[in-house]
């Protein structure tokens, strides 16, 4: 089951039983999972410090510190890890409905129980609750709780029964991508069916955590890449420029040994640009992925706007996508550049014919080391469009298997390479021989 599949609804078909009180601060944080690295879970280091109900087979964790009750649990998702740590409180009276409650003794347990997870989360999600009668009363609410505390309105919608909104710092109406800090107002009186929506909420934006963060992870993996475009590409541009110079001199000056060693570098740089655009456009492949499942996520809710604010499901949108954008400007920057270096391949084959075609008028009077030079220049020329045929054949096995076979795609690939080489040399000895 992805992560796209409702959290909720897994743990309910495992007959797992959540808390029955008030939720008022929740932490969520995404991990990548290390299979060679094994450590103690949370929920269990949880487990030594605060004792409580815990169970192994579902991963969860339920306890009490003084007069506030604590919940913790961890799922795995292909290849992530969330830990869900959700603190409360039993009280019910009505104050608690239609007032924002003191957060510090909550939020003073979740700062405790944090120390329990590992470091170097991909994506958190920390979120504050409050409780009201009716939609007029949770705007209030939410109003007052961002007035009191200085934060910001970066947007908000109903969710489930609730307003659920992102804040953002004073001054800082932009924070990262891997941190997220959310109000929800839950619109019910009592805990009933209200309480039952914000634990569903809750278990969905573990969704997100594992979405978010898989794509922080892909994006930073990356960044020092993205980091290096714009020079790389400069100087790629020169060295092109420099040799498409060299082409245009008069053929008289231009030597064999110079097109030899034109076409040499130019081997180099195509199999360097190949190599680079293969595994950014293999990301750009998953980051998609992740973007149709947050979608997919996201249009569940049905989301509705409050007053003039952006929903959060636009801005959650809005903010993977600028993520994925620099993959495919990536891609297609590299393929420009590979596009150009097809032009000096041409300018190459179309020089090295003039020569050919010279060479034989002059075979009386021509030396025989430069027939011998033209003639492995022919043959470098050959190897490399067997070079070139056996890569674009290896990139669409490539994208073939990663939608065939996911996991051993890259196996699958690598085993693939010996039979196009064989392929590219078969069609070549082809066409050489019809031409």
């Amino acid at each position: 089951m992805g992560p796209v599949h409702n959290l909720r609804t897994a743990i309910e078909m495992k007959g797992e039983e959540l808390p029955g009180w008030f939720l008022h601060s929740v932490y969520i944080a995404s991990y990548q999972i290390d299979p060679e690295k094994e450590t103690q879970d949370a929920v269990e280091k949880l487990f030594n410090r605060y004792r409580g109900t815990y169970s192994k087979e579902s991963n969860s964790l339920e306890f009490r510190a003084g007069s506030v009750s604590g919940y913790a649990k961890g799922l795995s998702e292909k290849g992530s890890q969330v830990f869900l740590l959700a603190v409360g409180s039993a009280e019910t009276e009505r104050k608690a409905l239609d007032s924002i409650p003191s957060y510090e003794p909550y939020d003073e347990l979740v700062e405790d129980m944090k120390e329990a997870l590992p470091e170097n989360s991909d994506s958190t999600y920390s979120l504050r609750l409050a409780y009201s009668t009716d939609e007029k009363e949770a705007g209030a609410l939410l109003r007052c709780y961002v007035r009191n505390t200085g934060r910001t309105l970066k947007s908000a919608g109903f969710v489930r029964g609730s307003i659920l909104a992102t804040l953002g710092g004073p001054r800082d109406l932009s924070s990262p991508m891997a941190s997220r800090e959310l109000m929800t107002v839950s619109i019910g009186d009592g805990l009933g069916k209200g309480a039952d929506a914000v634990w569903t909420l809750c278990f969905e934006i573990c969704c997100l955590a594992i979405y978010t963060g898989q794509m922080n992870r892909l994006h930073s993996q990356r960044e020092l890449m993205f980091d290096q475009t714009d020079a790389a590409e400069r100087s790629t541009q020169l060295w092109i420029n420099e040799i498409l110079a060299k082409m245009r001199r008069p053929i008289e000056e231009i030597q064999p040994k110079d097109l030899e060693e034109i076409l040499k570098e130019t081997t180099i740089q195509f199999s360097r640009l190949s190599t680079m655009a293969s595994s950014m456009r293999r990301d750009y492949v998953k980051a998609q992925g992740l973007l149709r499942g947050m979608r997919a996520l996201l249009k569940k809710w049905n989301e509705r706007p409050m007053d003039d604010s952006i929903t959060n499901s636009s801005a959650e949108m809005d903010d993977l996508e600028n993520l994925m954008t620099p993959f495919r400007d990536f891609t297609e920057r590299t393929e420009a550049l590979m596009t150009q270096l097809s032009t000096v391949l041409d300018s190459v084959r179309t020089y090295l014919g003039i020569q050919q075609q010279k060479m034989s008028i002059m075979e009386q009077t021509s030396s025989k080391e430069q027939l011998v030079r033209l003639v492995n220049l022919q043959e470098i020329l050959h190897k490399l469009e067997v070079l070139i045929v056996a890569v674009y054949l290896t990139e669409m096995a490539r994208i073939v298997f990663e939608t065939l076979l996911h996991e051993s795609a890259n196996l699958a690939t690598t085993a693939f390479i010996p039979v196009a080489l064989l392929t590219s040399v078969f069609i070549s000895r082809i066409l050489h021989k019809k031409h």
